[in-house]
């Protein structure tokens, strides 16, 4: 069922044509929420293949000082590492041909809030990832704010969960933000 999820969701995002624009209906969502635009640390993705777009969110967090981290693929033990950036021009394609960064790395304890890219969540907040479990190690003793940002397209009915997964505390698409946790959620009118 998963892999059928997956091809499905991957087909509707490749012919996708209003990313830019849901993209930023998501960072207003996004800068809109208290309880995340408090924190001070963030760990983004670098968007691939029509995925969500940070590059706005990433760029309006540098703007407010905020710490930023982009994740790096360690190869030899199949994990991310938190890596600092203070602008978009160091990166370098890495893994999967994904834009990673160098530099320094940050422990994840101090790290506030990690977006998380996904190819779809549910209502409940677990998320189907591409199937290499990078972020589901990384998320396994992560204490802070999990995010997930995705088009209305990807939210399903319903993800089949293993014993290792890992939902989300929050998604934000470009009409309703999802609080799986708390079970209230926003809607808001399309624009």
């Amino acid at each position: 069922m998963k892999e059928k999820i997956r091809k499905e969701i991957l087909e509707l995002r490749k012919t996708h044509k209003d990313n830019l624009k849901d993209a930023l209906k998501i960072k207003d969502r996004f800068f809109s929420i208290p309880f995340i635009t408090s924190k001070n640390s963030y760990l983004l993705y670098y968007p691939h293949k029509n995925e969500v777009n940070t590059i706005p969110i990433i760029e309006e967090l540098l703007k407010l000082g905020k710490r930023v981290l982009l994740p790096k693929v360690k190869l030899n033990d199949n994990s991310i590492v938190p890596i600092l950036i203070d602008n978009l021009n160091q990166l370098k394609k890495g893994f999967a041909g994904i834009k990673e960064p160098e530099g320094e790395e940050l422990d994840k304890k101090y790290i506030d809030v990690v977006v998380i890219p996904a190819v779809a969540y549910d209502k409940r907040g677990y998320r189907l990832g591409y199937g290499s479990g990078y972020y589901d190690r990384f998320l396994s003793d992560y204490q802070g704010l999990k995010v997930g940002l995705a088009y209305d397209f990807q939210i399903v009915e319903h993800i089949p969960e293993e014993s290792h997964d890992i939902p989300v505390d929050l998604i934000i698409t470009p009409t309703v933000i999802y609080t799986p946790k708390t079970k209230l959620n926003f809607n808001l009118v399309k624009q």
